[in-house]
């Protein structure tokens, strides 16, 4: 049997725990004939199972006769690569070919009709939203791990025009908490500001022990166990399971959590950590030093006021790096979080 679990981002694990609250709130919401949603961000951590949450969304309305779903990349010409990836589909190419009109630019040769030349592609993807518009379709746009850079830049800022002429649009977008709000607070980008987001919630700890008992065969006192040592992080959950198959164990020992704790840190913590800016570094630090993450101690460590901490608090707190746990308190989201910050110490990172 191979494993069931997975250290691949993105890929959809054969043993798969979703958010299915989140899932059916998105998918709900572009469906909806009233709605007004026509953008839906999806932010969170590391791991946290953004990827996996558009895939399966993507999945979804690709299996509707009046969806075309399209997936960009942005590293790439985006507008470019909407226009040949549309054109491309299997349930629209037909609608296109019965045109007369030829169109090609770096690559991409399209026939299309039009009284009036096609110079550029935002004319020429306006063409193909009038027939995609009159077909009764809509088209769903996915763009996995946004981050501030020219190419989203300028798909987003043509995007807001499309969805002012009222073509049948959607956008789906994964992005760091960071990287999203970067976007969002650029002037030319309010729509960004404005559109519904979603931050992944943490899975839920008896699903998790139930996927263990069942798929690991180990008892519930154990599934328990290794349940709450992943913290309801979705990528933990995946090391964790991962690890404990490839042992051929039936208990949790000292050697499996050793390699959990090495995966953890190799595929996902030194980066999180590393990319903190200085000052939420600062209060993370703090933080694992204290047997109890009081706001008010934490403060005292950094030796700076209550107001730049709860600046720099609330920021750890939609990255999903802490979470509330009391009034006045805050403790690490990210399972053995603490351990890795304390023994990268030990090497004076």
């Amino acid at each position: 049997m191979s494993n069931p679990f997975t250290l691949m981002f993105g890929k959809e694990p054969k043993s798969l725990i979703s958010n299915s609250g989140q899932f059916d709130s998105i998918k709900d919401s572009f469906l909806s004939d009233s709605t007004t949603a026509v953008a839906e961000l999806i932010t969170g951590v590391r791991g946290s199972g953004k990827t996996v949450m558009l895939t399966r969304l993507s999945k979804y309305f690709s299996a509707l006769k009046d969806w075309v779903v399209v997936e960009l990349n942005p590293e790439t010409d985006m507008l470019e690569y909407l226009a040949s990836s549309v054109y491309e589909q299997a349930n629209m190419k037909f609608h296109f070919l019965k045109k007369e009109f030829s169109f090609s630019f770096q690559g991409l040769s399209i026939s299309l009709s039009g009284e009036k030349p096609v110079s550029n592609v935002v004319t020429l993807l306006e063409q193909m939203f009038e027939v995609i518009k009159k077909k009764g379709k809509k088209v769903l746009i996915c763009i996995d791990d946004i981050s501030n850079n020219q190419n989203v830049k300028t798909f987003v800022q043509q995007y807001q025009i499309f969805i002012r002429k009222d073509y049948p649009l959607y956008l789906l977008m994964t992005g760091l908490y960071e990287n999203v709000r970067s976007l969002q607070n650029e002037k030319s980008l309010t729509f960004l500001y404005r559109a519904p987001s979603t931050s992944i919630r943490a899975l839920s700890l008896v699903s998790i022990a139930d996927s263990f008992e069942e798929t690991l065969k180990v008892n519930r006192e154990e599934a328990v166990k290794m349940a709450k040592l992943t913290n309801g992080y979705a990528f933990a959950y995946q090391v964790l399971g991962y690890v404990f198959f490839e042992s051929g164990k039936t208990k949790l020992d000292e050697g499996i959590l050793k390699e959990f704790d090495a995966k953890l840190r190799e595929y996902v913590y030194e980066k999180i950590y590393f990319d903190l800016p200085y000052n939420e570094k600062r209060i993370v630090d703090a933080l694992a030093d204290l047997k109890e993450g009081k706001i008010a101690d934490i403060m005292k460590a950094v030796g700076t006021s209550k107001e730049s901490i709860s600046q720099y608090r609330n920021k750890l707190l939609k990255k999903g790096i802490i979470t509330k746990s009391g009034w006045g308190e805050i403790s690490f989201a990210l399972p053995r979080f603490k351990e890795f910050i304390l023994a990268n110490r030990e090497f004076d990172y």
